[in-house]
C-alpha cells in the first residue's frame, strides 16, 4: 500500500525521493492519529534525515538525489476511495509547499524521530513506534487548540 500512497503523491508533480518519504510518513503518521489505524503495513525507521521506509528507499532508488517525474495516472485512478483521496489532497496542501529541508528539519525535530535515534544509539532499532506517532501528534493538536486563537473560533470572530 506505500507504493500507491507514494504513487498517489506523484500526482501532485515531480518529487524527490527525500520529499517523497517525509510526505509518506506523514500521510502514515497523520491517518494513524485521526483513524486509528495504519495506512499501510510498512514501517518507517529513524534514518540521518528524518522518516525512512526501507521498502519505498528501494523501489526509487534509481532516482538517487533527483527528481521523480509525475505520475501520468490520474489520483482517482491509483485511490478509489473518496475519503482517502481527499485525506491525502489535504495532507499535500498542507505539506507539499514545504521543500525538502523543511520537512527533514519538521520531522527530525519531533519525538517519534528522536525518540527512535536515541534507540539506535543505544543499540536497538530505529524503527518508528505507532504509539509514540499517536502521542506526539496528539499533543501537537491538543497545543494549537490551547493557543489564544481557539477562543475566536469558538467566539465567532475572524483573526487576520
Amino acid at each position: 500500500m506505500i507504493h500507491r500512497i507514494a504513487e498517489a503523491m506523484l500526482t501532485f508533480g515531480p518529487l524527490t525521493t527525500d520529499k517523497l518519504q517525509k510526505l509518506c510518513y506523514f500521510a502514515y503518521a497523520w491517518y494513524l492519529t485521526f483513524y486509528g489505524e495504519r495506512l499501510f503495513r510498512e514501517k518507517f525507521e529513524a534514518g540521518e534525515q528524518g522518516p525512512v521506509c526501507p521498502e519505498l528507499a528501494k523501489k526509487y532508488l534509481e532516482y538517487g538525489q533527483g527528481l521523480i517525474p509525475k505520475s501520468d495516472k490520474k489520483l482517482g485512478v491509483i485511490i478509489n476511495d473518496e475519503e482517502l483521496k481527499e485525506y491525502l489532497i489535504v495532507l499535500y496542501d498542507a505539506y507539499g509547499c514545504l521543500n525538502s529541508e523543511q520537512l527533514t528539519e519538521l520531522a527530525c525535530s519531533e519525538e517519534p524521530w528522536l525518540n527512535a535515534r536515541e534507540r539506535l544509539a543505544a543499540g536497538g532499532s530505529p524503527v518508528y513506534r505507532d504509539e509514540e506517532i499517536v502521542n506526539w501528534n496528539t499533543r501537537k493538536i491538543l497545543r494549537e487548540l490551547s493557543r489564544e486563537n481557539i477562543c475566536f473560533v469558538y467566539s465567532g470572530q475572524v483573526r487576520m
